[in-house]
C-alpha cells in the first residue's frame, strides 16, 4: 500500500489504474478473508457477500489512495455489478455493446483524464451574462453534447459559438442537433483542443477536470487576444490565481473561475 501511495503522489499512477487496482486489491482482499474465515470456522460465506465486501474494501481502498470522489462508488458498485451480471442470464452481446457505448462516451477518461461533465442551464445563463460583452467568437472545450453552445447561438445570434469534441459519440450527438438546428452560428468540431489555435476567440469556456487546468490556462494565456475570457467550471488551477469567481444558486452551487486575459 504505501508503494501505491508513494506512486501516487508522484502521479506515476493515473487515476483509472489507481481506481482499478484498488478494486483488484479489494477483491483479493475479500476472497483471502472469505478463504481463512472458512478454514479458521469451517463457515462458507456467499459469493454476495464476498463481492460486498469487496466493493467496501476497494471503496476505502479508494479514498486512502485519494481518488477523485466520483471514483469510490464506482469501485463500490463494480464487483458488485460485476456479480450481478455473471449470474444473470442476459445475452453475452450485451456486455460487449455495453462496454463499446461507455467507451464511446467516456473516451477521454483514460488517457487525458477528463470524464463528461455536463453543464446545466443555471450555468448556461451564467455563462451567457459572463460573456455577453465579449467581442469574438465563443468556444466551448470539451462541449459534450452540445446544450450551451445551443443556448447562446439562440440568445446572441449575431455571434459564432463553436464547440469542439474529441469522444465520438457526445460528438455524434452534438454534430446531428447541429445540422437539424436552425441556428446558422453554430459549428461543432470534432478533435482534440490541444491542436486548437485560440487566437480567434473572444471567451473561452471549460468544464473538464484538475488534471490538464494548469497546462490549459497556459495555453489559453499565449494565444487568446488580450481582453479575452477564459471560465472554468469547478476546477481551477493552483498556480495562477482566477481573476474573479462566481458561485451560482443551483443544487450543486457551482463555481465558475474566471480569468480576465
Amino acid at each position: 500500500m504505501s508503494l501505491l501511495v508513494w506512486m501516487k503522489k508522484r502521479n506515476l499512477l493515473p487515476p483509472i489504474n489507481l481506481a482499478i487496482t484498488s478494486i483488484g486489491l479489494g477483491t483479493l482482499i475479500s476472497f483471502l478473508g472469505q478463504f481463512t474465515i472458512h478454514s479458521v470456522t469451517n463457515v462458507n460465506l456467499s459469493i454476495a457477500w464476498v463481492m460486498i465486501s469487496s466493493g467496501v474494501i476497494g471503496a476505502i481502498l479508494g479514498r486512502i489512495l485519494k481518488l477523485p470522489n466520483w471514483w469510490v462508488p464506482i469501485n463500490f458498485v463494480f464487483p458488485i455489478a460485476t456479480y450481478l451480471c455473471l449470474s444473470s442470464s442476459i445475452p453475452a452481446w450485451v456486455y460487449p455493446s455495453c462496454f463499446s457505448i461507455l467507451i464511446l462516451i467516456y473516451w477521454n477518461a483514460a488517457g487525458e483524464r477528463v470524464p463528461l461533465y455536463l453543464s446545466n442551464s443555471t450555468t448556461w445563463r451564467a455563462i451567457g451574462d459572463l460573456t455577453s460583452q465579449q467581442s469574438g467568437a465563443f468556444l466551448d472545450l470539451g462541449c459534450g453534447l452540445g446544450g450551451i453552445i445551443f443556448y447562446l447561438s439562440k440568445r446572441y445570434p449575431e455571434k459564432r459559438c463553436i464547440g469542439i469534441e474529441s469522444a465520438p459519440l457526445p460528438f455524434i450527438i452534438a454534430k446531428v442537433r447541429q445540422l437539424i438546428s436552425s441556428q446558422t452560428n453554430i459549428e461543432i468540431r470534432y478533435g482534440n483542443f490541444w491542436h486548437q489555435d485560440f487566437s480567434t476567440y473572444g471567451s473561452i469556456y471549460a468544464f473538464l477536470s484538475p488534471a490538464p487546468m494548469e497546462q490549459l490556462l497556459e495555453k489559453i494565456s499565449n494565444e487568446m487576444p488580450r481582453g479575452g475570457l477564459f471560465i472554468s467550471n469547478s476546477f481551477a488551477t493552483f498556480k495562477t490565481r482566477p481573476s474573479q469567481i462566481v458561485t451560482l444558486e443551483d443544487g450543486r452551487q457551482t463555481e465558475l473561475y474566471i480569468w480576465y486575459i
